[in-house]
C-alpha cells in the first residue's frame, strides 16, 4: 500500500508543474495582450469601442483565467487526491492545428470571409460535426458577420483576398 502511495506522490508533481506551466502561459499571453493594448497608437477620435477595447477585454480575461487556473491547481493539490486524467485525442487536435495552419496560409490569398469560413468549418469538423453543407453555410455567415463587425463596427479592414472588388 505504501508503494502505491509513493508512486502517486511521485506522479503528482509533474502534473502539477504542467498545470502551473499552462496557467503561466495563459497569464503571460493575457499580460502580453494587455501590454500591447496599452501601448497601441490610437487616434484621438477613437471611441470607447475603439481598437484597444477587444485586446484589453481578451487580455484581462486570459490573465484572470490563468490566475484562477493556478489557484485551482494549488487548491486541488491540498484538498483531494488528483483525479485520473483522460488521454489526449490527437486526431481532433491535429485537425484543428492543420486547419489553423491552412487558415494562416490562405488568409491573404483567399481573404477573410473564405479563409475564416474554412477555419470555422474545420474546427466544427474536428469537434465531430459531419453535416458538411450546413456547417459550411453557418461558417460563411459567421465569417461574413465577423468581417462586417470589424469593418463597420471598428473601422478595421480584414484581408479581402480574391473578393477584393466585392468586399
Amino acid at each position: 500500500m505504501t508503494a502505491a502511495r509513493d508512486e502517486t506522490s511521485s506522479a503528482a508533481p509533474p502534473r502539477r508543474t504542467a498545470d502551473l506551466l499552462v496557467a503561466a502561459l495563459v497569464t503571460g499571453i493575457g499580460a502580453f495582450l494587455l501590454h500591447g493594448a496599452a501601448t497601441m497608437d490610437v487616434p484621438d477620435t477613437a471611441g470607447f469601442l475603439g481598437p484597444r477595447f477587444f485586446p484589453t477585454a481578451v487580455g484581462a480575461f486570459l490573465a484572470g483565467l490563468g490566475v484562477l487556473s493556478a489557484i485551482r491547481t494549488f487548491w486541488r493539490g491540498r484538498t483531494a487526491a488528483e483525479p485520473p486524467r483522460d488521454r489526449v485525442d490527437w486526431k481532433p487536435l491535429g485537425v484543428v492545428g492543420a486547419t489553423l495552419l491552412l487558415h494562416l496560409l490562405l488568409l491573404d490569398v483567399l481573404g477573410w470571409i473564405i479563409a475564416g469560413a474554412l477555419l470555422f468549418w474545420g474546427v466544427s469538423y474536428a469537434l465531430g460535426s459531419r453535416r458538411v453543407l450546413r456547417d459550411l453555410g453557418i461558417s460563411f455567415v459567421v465569417a461574413a458577420a465577423v468581417q462586417l463587425g470589424f469593418s463597420a463596427g471598428l473601422g478595421l479592414n480584414l484581408p479581402a483576398g480574391i473578393l477584393l472588388g466585392v468586399v
